[in-house]
């Protein structure tokens, strides 16, 4: 049996969606939203099923070189019957509940038409004996000016209930390990209070999604640095609620730390490196405060975009008053932020993993091995906190402007800087790095095999910071100084370290290619920026989303 559904006089407007300014993971959080607002508008019932166990949402990405890939989402939440079927369907169709997660009636649609051009939907109702399935063609919509849409009906189990999307020609791919990791770590965060139940299960092609606590910072006299607060906003006649909670980690995170904006316990602004941060409360990003200060914030009763990918507040000074009224809770936590000193721990594995996965992911290198040689016990002393003195003006050191010096030549080379005058303590400043300070970094680059021997000097911020030794034309030894003065404050920040590896690796290739390429020996002033630039362009290719 079928039926049909009129969506004039808009069949058009379906494949002008395809331009919105989603990502992947805020399209498919529009599927997400209806499926975990579909289960708690319903859960009692859901709840009293024999067997139930809460609500699981599956998503697949299926990659296909012959028919195409295809998006998949999968839930076994309330369903739909013929009434809120047609509604997710036809557009300008709002849902009965505006209160919920999927206000606007307008995401599934949305996000489906983003994400490819052949859609379609399968959904039955708990105590139904009917399902529905329709499929959304948007390139015949627009050619024929389609005025009705077919709706397949079967009989089922009035037990069953569930909703399926599936998605085809697809215009948006999610390939490649680094988007699939941020599509899968960012839907984790914007539904952590969902995760946190234990009620609701998302898997990412068979990967169960977790969100990650960040650790609370204790202090000497056993006070965690985690506090409640709650406000109000007064703005045009309304008063607008904010409540949760700021706190300070330790160890401080560059990606992680910041404000959470929650709205309907979903995330809004947030997330890994999209947390807020505005400077009138963190000040600029070299501050202690930007990567240790976070929290989380509920503010159900706020007016967000369509893309609910942020807050409607920019043109009315709405964000001004809300910055204002925060800061006032925020200050003492700040302050703390900035002047506490604890030595974080990094380990040399992640320090190594972190540093060459750019390199290898972007396809730069390949076939790589790596070995972390222990020439030293691994330290297991606790952290050292350093009070610093003046609370009100103590701040990070500004980075050092004199020139570094690296000295990069063909063979073996000597530290034009006195060795034992300036020696500090072994992992002396605020980053401790644990375990073997020698990694052996063998990989083929443009179908020729190298071996790195890369030794990792913790002691001295006088030396030189780059020496490079030729063992053989493919076998070099590379000695990093990772605590250089010139890099302040830079160095004192463990997310930095990876990245001065990476680089010291990327330029020392960039000298050896240039080296190679050269047809009489001589290199010229350029060639080694050049290539570096090549190198750079490689792995930031990799870096991006899309």
């Amino acid at each position: 049996m079928s039926r049909r559904i009129n969506i004039r006089p808009t069949s058009s407007v379906y494949a002008t969606y395809k331009r919105l300014s989603y990502q992947p993971w805020t399209a498919i959080a529009e599927f997400v939203d209806n499926s975990t607002q579909s289960f708690y508008d319903h859960k009692d019932e859901l709840m009293a099923q024999k067997y139930a166990k809460g609500l699981d949402i599956t998503i697949k990405y299926i990659e296909d070189a012959v028919d195409g890939d295809r998006l998949e989402i999968t839930d076994n939440a309330y369903g739909m019957e013929w009434t809120d079927f047609q509604r997710a369907v036809v557009l300008d169709r709002p849902p009965k509940n505006t209160s919920g997660r999927n206000e606007f009636g307008m995401g599934l649609k949305t996000a489906a038409c983003w994400f490819g051009s052949l859609w379609s939907v399968e959904s039955t109702q708990l105590n139904s004996t009917i399902k529905y399935y329709t499929e959304i063609n948007i390139d015949e919509l627009g050619k024929y000016r389609t005025e009705e849409i077919d709706v397949q009906e079967e009989p089922v189990n009035k037990k069953e209930h569930f909703t399926k999307i599936v998605i085809k020609k697809l215009n948006k791919r999610i390939v490649g390990p680094r988007t699939i990791g941020k599509v899968k770590e960012l839907l984790s965060s914007i539904y952590r209070e969902d995760l946190r139940t234990g009620l609701v299960r998302i898997t990412y092609n068979g990967s169960a999604l977790q969100f990650k606590e960040p650790p609370v910072y204790t202090d000497d006299d056993a006070k965690t640095w985690k506090k409640d607060i709650s406000f109000t906003v007064q703005h045009e006649g309304k008063e607008l609620a904010v409540s949760g909670f700021i706190a300070i980690r330790i160890p401080g995170s560059v990606k992680d730390a910041g404000f959470t904006l929650i709205r309907r316990g979903r995330v809004i602004v947030g997330g890994s490196e999209k947390n807020y941060r505005p400077s009138e409360l963190f000040g600029d990003a070299n501050s202690y405060a930007w990567q240790r200060m976070y929290g989380e914030l509920h503010m159900d009763n706020w007016s967000v975009t369509q893309a609910k990918d942020g807050f409607d507040w920019h043109n009315s000074g709405l964000e001004e008053a809300f910055i204002d009224e925060l800061s006032k809770h925020t200050q003492d936590y700040r302050k703390k932020a900035e002047n506490i000193r604890v030595r974080e721990k990094l380990n040399t594995h992640d320090l190594v993993e972190t540093a060459t996965k750019g390199l290898t992911e972007s396809g730069a290198v390949e076939n790589v091995q790596i070995e972390i040689v222990d020439r030293e016990p691994i330290s297991t002393e606790p952290p050292v906190e350093i009070q610093v003195p003046n609370a009100e003006t103590a701040a990070p050191e500004p980075a050092n402007t004199e020139e570094p010096q690296n000295n990069l030549h063909e063979n073996t080379e000597t530290s034009s800087q006195p060795q034992g005058t300036a020696a500090q303590s072994q992992n002396s400043g605020n980053v401790q790095l644990e375990g073997g300070k020698q990694i052996n970094y063998a990989f083929t680059y443009k179908h020729i095999d190298y071996k790195f021997h890369i030794i990792l000097e913790m002691n001295d911020p006088a030396m030189d910071w780059l020496l490079v030794e030729s063992l053989t034309d493919t076998e070099y030894n590379l000695s990093i100084n990772m605590r250089h003065s010139f890099f302040k404050p830079l160095i004192d920040k463990s997310e930095f370290l990876p990245i001065m590896m990476r680089m010291s690796i990327a330029l020392v290739l960039a000298e050896i290619e240039s080296m190679v390429t050269s047809h009489d020996g001589r290199i010229e002033p350029s060639a080694i920026r050049l290539k570096m630039n090549e190198i750079l362009e490689t792995v930031r290719k990799g870096d991006e989303v899309l």
